[in-house]
């Protein structure tokens, strides 16, 4: 088993390391700590990959109360 660390899993994922170690904490990507390093198998980062990481959020337009913007 490989392990990536967290600022290469970011760089793959085109995401923040702070976004990574959000994602570990939230339970939706799984890592190992070894000391004080966090490294992610490669297979986590490709499962992560192929699913998408985290819940995507959409802006929604506010609409005025009489229905402009």
């Amino acid at each position: 088993m490989q392990l990536r660390a967290v600022a290469d899993v970011a760089k793959e994922l085109g995401v923040s390391p702070f976004t990574v170690r959000r994602l570990i904490a939230a339970g939706e990507i799984r890592a190992t700590h070894i000391g004080a390093r966090i490294l992610v198998p490669t297979s986590e980062l490709e499962r992560v990959a192929a699913d998408g990481c985290g819940k995507r959020r959409t802006r929604r337009a506010r609409l005025s109360q009489d229905g402009g913007f």
